[in-house]
C-alpha cells in the first residue's frame, strides 16, 4: 500500500499528475495539497487546502491520512518573478516552500521524493530564476536522504487556465522554433506538461530507472 503526497495538485502538471496517480493501481491513495479548493471526484484522492504557513499541521494531516502506508512524495510548486510579485515573493514559494516540503517527506520517511525544477538550474547562475532553482536544488539534496529525483523541463506546453503573454506568444511559435532545436540544442525544446506528469509516474513506479537530475531530453517523449 503507498500513498502519493501531490503539492501543487491543482497546477500545469501537478493536475495531470493527480489524475495519472489515481489511475495507477501502485497507489492506493493520492493526498493533492492545494491552496483553493479541488474537487477531483475520484474516490482515490482528498484534497487538502493548505494555506503554505502552518507546514506542522499539514505534516500531522499527511500522516494521519498515509497511516502505514508508504509515501512518495511530489513537488509541482512553481511561479514566476512577475506573478508572485517580487523576487522575495518569488523565492518563498520556489525555494522556501519546496524545502519545508523536502523537510517534511525526510520526517515521515518518505521512499522518495520528486521535485520538477527547471533547465538551466545553477546555484551560482547570474540570472535570479536559474540561481534560485539551483540554490533549491541544493538544499533538497541536502535534507532528504530517500530516493530524491529532480526533474529539468524547459518551457512547458499545456493549459494553465490562466493568461501569461510572453508564455503564450513562446507556445504559438515552438513548432517553428523547435525544427531548430537539434543536437546539442535539443535540451532546449518545449516540454508537454503530460510528458513531464507521466515521467513522474514512471519514476516513481520504478518503471524506468533514472538519475537524480532528469534532463528537458528524457522528458520530451515521456520516457
Amino acid at each position: 500500500m503507498r500513498t502519493a503526497v501531490v503539492i501543487g495538485s491543482t497546477g500545469l502538471i501537478g493536475k495531470i499528475l493527480v489524475d495519472l496517480l489515481a489511475a495507477d493501481p501502485s497507489w492506493s491513495s493520492v493526498l493533492a495539497i492545494s491552496r483553493q479548493q479541488a474537487n477531483w471526484g475520484h474516490p482515490k484522492i482528498r484534497n487538502v487546502r493548505f494555506d503554505f504557513e502552518n507546514w506542522g499541521d499539514l505534516e500531522m494531516q499527511v500522516k494521519s491520512f498515509a497511516g502505514p502506508t508508504s509515501l512518495d512524495f511530489f513537488c509541482c510548486l512553481g511561479s514566476t518573478i512577475k506573478k508572485a510579485g517580487s523576487e522575495a515573493a518569488f523565492k518563498k514559494i520556489d525555494h522556501d516552500y519546496f524545502i519545508n516540503f523536502a523537510t517534511m517527506a525526510q520526517r515521515l520517511k518518505a521512499e522518495s521524493l520528486l521535485i520538477v525544477s527547471g533547465l538551466g538550474s545553477d546555484k551560482n547562475s547570474n540570472f535570479f530564476y536559474s540561481r534560485i532553482k539551483g540554490q533549491m536544488e541544493n538544499a533538497v539534496a541536502e535534507i532528504y536522504k530517500g530516493r530524491l529525483h529532480i526533474l529539468k523541463p524547459s518551457l512547458l506546453l499545456g493549459d494553465r487556465g490562466e493568461f501569461r503573454f510572453g508564455e503564450r506568444v513562446a507556445i504559438l511559435l515552438a513548432p517553428l522554433y523547435s525544427l531548430l532545436l537539434v543536437g546539442p540544442l535539443k535540451k532546449y525544446k518545449p516540454v508537454k506538461a503530460s510528458h513531464v506528469a507521466l515521467a513522474l509516474v514512471k519514476i516513481a513506479s520504478k518503471q524506468v530507472k533514472a538519475d537524480t537530475f532528469v534532463e528537458n531530453e528524457n522528458l520530451l517523449d515521456g520516457f
